[in-house]
């Protein structure tokens, strides 16, 4: 089956135990037919000698061959309860994608014609009910393939893959196939911790959202995180900080910074920068000068270090621990600062906070400092966050996500899988970061933590400011 056929019947593109299964039962059903033609010829009255014997001989060779038939039917069948019951998974995703594709009847959507060769497809089990379906793109394009994931997502509608759908769609560098990421959309990969200590990462460079999904700071830089209000939001984040405080102040003057403007329960913690009494924000711009001292400091420790080696020693390679500016509400915060600096403290203005951002933003993942923005709405521009900014943030989270934020965070083609009609709970997020793993956007929960969250985060950073 290497060319297309609109005529071609539907059992051409059924699985190997469905084959067999008819198979089985054409035998039989043909070896019950045998059966009863020997009956009848058995019963009826011969009195040419000659006739009867030859009605005998026919009636042996009808047994045997019912007998035959019967045997041939019964390991058919057998063969197919077998084969049923041995077939892996991702054979029977193959089979119900390729008949979802090839056979007319199911609507052609790669709008094959007759004598056109069929895109050969592949399919592997990457763990977890996550499959790669790869289609190779032979007498169509991949654009046209791009465009067949809905198709791909309805074949599977059966045979106890109705609760799998395509979440992603990736294109070969070469434009020689397309991937598509399938996986069971009910599965929860998220992770519940009911003690703190349960959350420090097996590698300080990796920080864990669920299961399957870290963010590798190796290869990400600063991160944009935008929910509304009650989406789990801000308690994502300290999951993530709480990580980076568990792995400890390393020897290079590494950071952990929160800086809440709205005074709210992050602002009662120890060391958690807030307003000034006066209702200011000197402090925020003090911390975060701090925070810029520091990535130069680090840069010119891996700089002397390079020159020693002879080549680029990375933060990691150093023996550094991540360092973060978390600034929460980060549009709130801007207002804080006027636009026009006064003459008694020429510093204190918008431009300097700006100016302070970009610094971390475009030169901290070198030096292992990284800044969190959080935003309330996903409408970035409209917020203050320069676009320059936000494409220089390359991880991305989108908390109780909506398509219309999405596409304020992610191009549109990113998005095409995903259904807007999905309600999410707090917690739920897209996500994305270019690690070369996570690069595309997908479904994410962050970790539930079952223990006093905002007491062991107080506590987390007194131990890492205390450490002498």
């Amino acid at each position: 089956m290497r060319y297309f056929n609109k005529d071609a019947p539907i059992i051409r593109f059924a699985m190997p135990d469905t084959k067999l299964t008819v198979s089985g039962i054409c035998t039989l059903s043909i070896s019950a037919v045998s059966e009863i033609f020997k009956l009848l010829i058995c019963e009826m009255p011969f009195t040419n000698e000659q006739l009867k014997s030859i009605a005998e001989r026919l009636a042996g060779l009808l047994n045997k061959a019912s007998i035959t038939l019967l045997a041939i039917g019964v390991i058919l069948i057998a063969t197919a309860i077998i084969v049923h019951l041995k077939m892996p998974d991702k054979a029977r995703i193959k089979y119900l994608v390729r008949k979802g594709l090839y056979c007319y009847e199911y609507g052609n959507p790669l709008h094959l014609k007759d004598g056109e060769r069929l895109p050969e497809i592949k399919c592997k089990n990457t763990g977890l009910g996550v499959f790669e379906l790869t289609v190779k793109a032979v007498t169509c394009t991949v654009e046209d393939i791009q465009n067949i994931s809905s198709s791909i997502s309805s074949s599977m509608n059966k045979k106890g893959f109705k609760r799998y759908a395509v979440t992603q769609t990736s294109t070969d560098i070469a434009f020689n196939d397309v991937t598509f990421r399938i996986e069971d959309v009910t599965v929860d990969r998220s992770l519940t911790f009911n003690d703190v200590n349960e959350m420090k990462p097996k590698e300080h460079t990796k920080l864990i959202v669920q299961k399957d999904t870290y963010i590798d700071l190796t290869t990400s830089g600063s991160m944009l995180i935008a929910g509304k209000t009650r989406s789990g939001k801000t308690t994502g984040i300290i999951s993530l900080l709480l990580q980076a405080l568990l792995c400890g102040r390393d020897d290079f003057g590494s950071e952990i910074i929160i800086i809440d403007p709205k005074q709210a329960e992050l602002s009662r913690l120890p060391h958690v920068v807030t307003l000034d009494e006066n209702g200011e924000a000197t402090a925020i711009l003090d911390a975060m000068k701090r925070f810029c001292d520091t990535v130069v400091k680090r840069q010119k420790v891996l700089n002397d270090l390079s020159e020693q080696k002879g080549d680029a020693v990375k933060w990691w390679e150093a023996g550094m621990n991540v360092s973060f500016l978390f600034i929460d509400e980060y549009v709130a915060c801007r207002t804080m600062f006027p636009t026009k600096p006064s003459k008694d403290n020429p510093d204190y203005c918008l431009a300097t906070f700006d100016g302070l951002l970009k610094r971390i933003v475009t030169m901290g993942a070198s030096a292992g400092c990284y800044a969190i923005i959080s935003i309330a709405q996903a409408s970035v521009s409209e917020g203050g966050l320069p676009s320059m900014l936000r494409d220089a943030m390359t991880t991305k989270i989108l908390f109780k996500p909506t398509l219309d934020e999405g596409r304020l965070l992610w191009d549109s083609d990113k998005l095409k899988d995903f259904n807007c009609e999905r309600v999410y709970n707090a917690g739920d997020a897209w996500f994305s970061s270019t690690d070369g793993i996570h690069d595309n956007v997908s479904y994410v929960h962050f970790p539930y933590m079952k223990f006093k969250v905002y007491s062991e985060l107080g506590r987390l950073l007194n131990e890492y400011y205390n450490k002498d």
